[in-house]
């Protein structure tokens, strides 16, 4: 299990591709009229789908509500990339209200108005390090998470789980307790009522299937039982409580 894709609702494929390639600095994988992906050494890849298609894929239980406020951290080479990236694209950054260790940070905001958190990483190499989500019930979405197959780590006094090369944090849109948004960093959240998906990738099609029953099982909205896709995935979609779009796949046939 790794989550495989972050995944951005969009409304113009070849804006957020000239955004991300041009502006931001990133290295595409895969283009074509409604899909745009951007791929890395380790970790999920940052991807954008238009809207139309991809509520046709989620079907029923596509949102119809805003979706609530997250925020996913990109981590470039060093810092020149970073202040390269911010000079590129001066009309739409800010700086970051700054944690601990006073690293200088950026948020840049694409031509959707989703907010990506731009930092330099020691690894020397581009990655999404954190993805943060808003949730109305964090002790529901623990449970999720962890039904999903990812795992709580301790620290920090906020619920943060590991999924492979990125964490996903959790925290308490109605800000109490120590996973509350404090009002710097809600600043640079995107919270315009646009959707994210999240891919998680399983090993085979029967673990699909298991999970798939076990979420519905526990009142989760599907988009239907799992299918084998054009691309060679067998797939389902979910939409949680607070309107976080999931896919749970495993590739078990070649691409048609």
């Amino acid at each position: 299990m790794r989550l495989d894709d972050i995944c951005i609702v969009n409304s113009d494929v070849t804006a957020s591709d000239d955004f991300y390639r041009l502006g931001v600095g990133l290295e595409r994988r895969m283009r074509n009229v409604r899909f745009a992906d951007f791929a890395f050494e380790s970790g999920p890849r940052l991807a954008m789908w238009l809207r139309p298609s991809i509520a046709e894929t989620v079907g029923a239980g596509y949102p119809e509500t805003p979706g609530l406020p997250f925020r996913v951290t990109l981590e470039l080479p060093g810092r020149a990339e970073v202040e390269a990236a911010a000079a590129r694209i001066p009309a739409s950054v800010r700086l970051v209200a700054p944690r601990p260790d006073g690293a200088v940070r950026y948020a840049v905001t694409d031509p959707d108005g989703f907010v990506t958190v731009l930092r330099a990483g020691s690894s020397g190499r581009t990655r999404i390090a954190e993805i943060e989500l808003a949730v109305s019930d964090p002790v529901r979405t623990f449970d999720f998470l962890e039904r999903l197959g990812f795992v709580a780590t301790p620290g920090g006094g906020r619920m943060r789980f590991e999924a492979g090369d990125v964490a996903i944090t959790v925290l308490d849109v109605a800000g109490t307790g120590h996973d509350q948004l404090t009002p710097g960093e809600f600043a640079s959240f995107t919270r315009n009522g646009g959707h994210l998906m999240l891919a998680v990738e399983l090993d085979t099609g029967d673990q699909v299937d298991e999970l798939w029953a076990d979420l519905v099982a526990r009142g989760l909205v599907s988009s239907g039982p799992p299918a084998v896709y054009e691309w060679g995935a067998r797939s389902a979609y979910f939409v949680d409580p607070d309107g976080y779009i999931w896919e749970i796949y495993a590739w078990v046939e070649t691409p048609r």
